[in-house]
């Protein structure tokens, strides 16, 4: 259903300033066939994980029932998820955000945060089956937590108060 996810990083960084740097997991959905009432979870983002927001642009425009429509978004751990968008509103060139698409959403919605346990970025696919068709290219901006400790040699070394 997505293809393979590409890395972006951002450039000029270093292991003083930070070990681990903003990065761009970037992959395509193909929402044809998909089935009503599902959360398809699309790319997993291990614990510790800094999520710093996301996009999605609508590659094809959602060819759908009325009663169809997409969310895309966080929903295990914390919140980032968009508002619900139907064939109408999905059209290609759409540009999909995780702050429910309002000056006026949750402030919580639009804040980076720390992943306390693995999550997936999701496709929620509202009650009817998507049949006709639409891609979606999403961007996902997170700074990876190093799973393993760190050296003195991947950092500075401070102590405060010595």
């Amino acid at each position: 259903m997505f293809a393979v996810d590409k890395y972006y990083p951002v450039q000029g960084s270093n292991k003083y300033e930070t070990v681990s740097f903003p990065m761009t997991k970037a992959f395509t959905v193909d929402l044809t066939n998909t089935t009503g009432a599902t959360t398809y979870e699309l790319v997993t983002f291990p614990k510790g994980s800094i999520i710093l927001g996301f996009a999605v642009r609508m590659a094809e425009a959602l060819e759908a029932t009325a009663a169809s429509t997409i969310q895309f978004g966080f929903t295990g751990v914390g919140s980032m998820l968009s508002t619900a968008h139907g064939s109408g509103a999905a059209t290609a060139g759409t540009i999909i955000t995780g702050n429910s698409n309002s000056a006026l959403s949750s402030k919580t919605a639009q804040m980076a945060y720390v992943l306390t346990a693995a999550d997936t970025f999701d496709l929620i696919v509202g009650t009817a089956k998507i049949s006709a068709g639409g891609k979606a290219d999403c961007y996902v901006v997170y700074v990876p937590t190093p799973q393993d400790s760190l050296s003195t040699s991947d950092f500075l070394s401070l102590s405060p108060g010595a």
